[in-house]
């Protein structure tokens, strides 16, 4: 959770206080004509609670203090929620809360403690996007001003993946193409542990995971990316689909997530990109993101000029 780098503070009267203010106008014109000292007193004595008032609503909003976590990726058309903190130095019964074009939530606080809050992000087309800039506001005490408060993180990002959809299958492994070159390359970083499973008869015995024996009782083995063969990789090439862009990004998708989680390796060959190959997570995320900003409008991205 970081600290925003962008604030911006703002105190009106809302329609009760605009209301209250003219009344006040009224009565001071009315003493000031008829000479009325008794009504002065009752002006100048609601001038007083207009002014301590907003003081008030400032200070209370003044105390909260706000963190975020990260934005979790999502896939159009979905909306989205953005986890923050709001700590509060104050009560504060009525503190609204909500991303910049979304649905507020009404937050109640009490001195000395935090709440986390999750708002929600509205639907995006794919692409990657700055952190919506997030307003705090309350009319705490007596609700004849509104104060708030605007934060922005513009290291925050939400990634919208491409929509998964499509029933294509997968296209053909590469597997003919290796047995004929008698290629046996391996994934890039070939040295990564991956992952456990159970022991199966002829593994080898300085595969086992004897911790995990000694902590579960359960007799698994460890492997590794480079015990992981390329030749029945799926190589996906976008020039080679047919349909409108959006339909093979949807498709590709759709691959992508059913690929990673068959822990199979694939290619992605993306137009005037780099070549993907891998078949775990990061591999997952990086195609994901690619996919994502594909012939995106530049104003998409948040590192566009």
């Amino acid at each position: 959770m970081n600290p925003p780098s962008f604030k911006q503070r703002t105190l009106k009267p809302n329609k009760m206080g605009l209301g209250f203010i003219i009344l006040v106008i009224a009565m001071l014109l009315a003493a000031i004509n008829y000479g009325n000292n008794i009504i002065f007193f009752i002006s100048f004595l609601l001038i007083s609670l207009m002014g301590n008032s907003a003081w008030q609503t400032r200070r209370h909003l003044n105390s909260c203090r706000l963190s975020v976590y990260a934005i979790a990726p999502r896939h159009a058309p979905e909306a989205g929620v953005w986890r923050i903190q709001i700590t509060s130095a104050l009560p504060n019964p009525a503190i609204n809360a909500s991303a910049l074009g979304a649905e507020p939530r009404v937050c109640a606080l009490s001195a000395g403690t935090s709440l986390t809050v999750e708002l929600p992000l509205a639907p995006l087309p794919r692409g990657n996007y700055p952190a919506p800039i997030i307003v705090l506001s309350t009319q705490y005490p007596i609700g004849l001003w509104i104060a708030k408060r605007a934060f922005h993180w513009p290291n925050q990002h939400q990634w919208i993946y491409p929509e998964p959809r499509g029933e294509a299958p997968f296209p053909r492994a590469d597997l003919a193409e290796k047995k004929a070159t008698g290629s046996t390359a391996l994934y890039l970083g070939d040295e990564q542990f991956d992952h456990l499973r159970n022991y199966t008869a002829g593994d080898a015995l300085n595969r086992i995971a004897f911790k995990q024996l000694a902590k579960s009782g359960q007799l698994v083995t460890q492997h590794w990316q480079s015990e992981l063969m390329q030749s029945d990789e799926i190589h996906i090439n976008f020039n080679q689909m047919p349909g409108s862009i959006e339909a093979k990004i949807s498709q590709i998708t759709q691959w992508v997530l059913q690929l990673s989680n068959q822990h199979r390796a694939f290619t992605l060959n993306l137009p005037n990109h780099a070549l993907l190959r891998g078949h775990d997570a990061r591999h997952r995320q990086q195609c994901l993101e690619a996919l994502a900003l594909y012939l995106a409008p530049p104003a998409q991205n948040p590192g566009a000029a």
